[in-house]
């Protein structure tokens, strides 16, 4: 077998035939993911006093709910699919969607950055104001084509009960802090968003499961998938608040965590919302 078909096989074939990932896959991107955030991006944007907190993560939202609708457009057509990196459709699944999203993230911080320095406005709310130029239009066009209604609310309702409840369960009858975190209760609120998402388009649709790990949980019952979400996110806050020192790396891990639940769980809402799967 030579480069290219192995190449084809560990990388490309899951992308040509809408398969699963392998385990070659989530160890590479895995690698690739975490050496980029941790080595080239945390160092990068702390060293120009970037401070990773609730009003940060709260102004990148845009930018993931505009890879997620970009991604959304694929899944409906309307965008080419290719396992290609020389080719636009690579750049709008995944891995490449990760890749070009960040360099638009980035390019969009420093005009922000740019704008607020000169203009003496608060750069928050340039940067979100700029996220939301380019992804409202993709979202409201999904949202407008919405053929299951039911199933997103039904989402957003699973959502609502369960951060309500566990929040209250930790505050109210508790000692521990983790829920009074508005950080911490945002990297709850993703992964409940992608464990909910993807329970009810699988339990109650006709949707698929690219992830071995996830199906695996989701086979041996459904809703387990979203409890081990939630303890995996309890356990992660609980290590990361009380070993982590600095206030902005832990920050930064959080907010990580956070990308990675709302990209993945609001491309499954939207998913879900449009109908590809129905």
């Amino acid at each position: 077998m030579g480069i290219l078909e192995t190449l084809f096989e560990f990388f490309g074939k899951r992308i040509a035939e809408h398969g699963q990932y392998g385990p070659v896959e989530y160890l590479v991107y895995g690698l690739i993911m975490f050496g980029l955030a941790f080595f080239v991006i945390y160092p990068a944007l702390d060293k120009k006093g970037v401070k990773f907190n609730f009003k940060f993560m709260i102004s990148l939202l845009p930018y993931i709910l505009l890879g997620a609708g970009i991604r959304v457009l694929e899944d409906m057509g309307f965008l080419p699919r290719s396992f290609s990196p020389l080719e636009l459709g690579y750049w709008v699944i995944t891995p490449g969607i990760y890749m070009s999203i960040a360099v638009v993230t980035i390019a969009c911080f420093f005009i922000a950055r740019m704008l607020s320095q000169n203009r003496q406005w608060d750069f928050y709310k340039v940067f979100a104001g700029i996220g939301l130029l380019l992804a409202a239009p993709i979202a409201i066009f999904e949202i407008m084509n919405f053929l299951a209604w039911g199933g997103v609310i039904l989402v957003i309702a699973l959502i609502a009960v369960i951060l309500g409840a566990v929040v209250l369960l930790l505050n109210k009858f508790t000692k521990s802090s983790l829920m009074k975190s508005n950080l911490n209760v945002l990297v709850l609120a993703s992964q409940l968003l992608d464990g909910n998402a993807t329970f009810v388009s699988i339990q109650f649709f006709r949707c698929g499961e690219q992830h071995p790990i996830s199906e695996f949980f989701l086979n041996l019952f459904p809703f387990s998938f979203v409890m081990v979400k939630i303890a995996l996110v309890l356990l992660i806050l609980y290590y990361v608040d009380k070993e982590i020192e600095n206030e902005n790396l832990r920050g930064f891990v959080k907010i990580v965590v956070i990308i990675l639940g709302f990209a993945t769980g609001l491309r499954d809402l939207l998913t879900l919302g449009v109908g590809t799967c129905l």
